[in-house]
């Protein structure tokens, strides 16, 4: 059926079908991204033991953190897309493009300022040594190790 309002990417069945799992996966890992990193900020982020979730006293250098300065946005990112994939709908494509966007320009303008104020020379000599972003199994699996330890 043709939904005039909002297209579908796709009417092919099997198109519809790999587009789905790519989506899934795409979310799956995204979520993976946002779980690590909020774990390892709580575990690694603070000279006393938190028991919530709270601003990191001590800059993170360990687990995803070693490969990577901003797996939660970019987990969040990966989600916002993998749901455009899975429902194959333009406004959803569309709307998680703008959401990415949003995202980057969070990290960019907002967060990494304030880290570099907060963390001032550690946070420069972090930013020469690590991208932004890592698409590196290698690196979500060096994060789940860090936590286990």
């Amino acid at each position: 059926m043709v939904n005039y309002i909002s297209p579908e990417l796709s009417y092919n069945p099997h198109l519809k079908k790999l587009f789905l799992i790519f989506g899934l996966f795409l979310i799956l890992y995204g979520l993976a991204l946002n779980i690590i990193a909020g774990k390892s900020l709580r575990k690694f982020g603070h000279e006393q033991p938190q028991d919530r979730l709270t601003q990191p006293d001590r800059l993170v250098e360990e687990g995803i953190f070693s490969c990577m300065r901003h797996p939660a946005i970019f987990g969040n990112i990966f989600i916002a897309i993998g749901f455009a994939f899975a429902t194959q709908n333009i406004i959803v494509i569309l709307f998680s493009g703008w959401l990415a966007a949003a995202g980057l320009y969070f990290i960019m303008n907002i967060e990494e300022r304030e880290t570099l104020t907060y963390f001032k020379d550690d946070y420069c000599q972090f930013i020469k040594s690590r991208p932004p972003f890592s698409f590196s199994i290698k690196c979500l699996l060096e994060g789940i190790k860090a936590l286990k330890r």
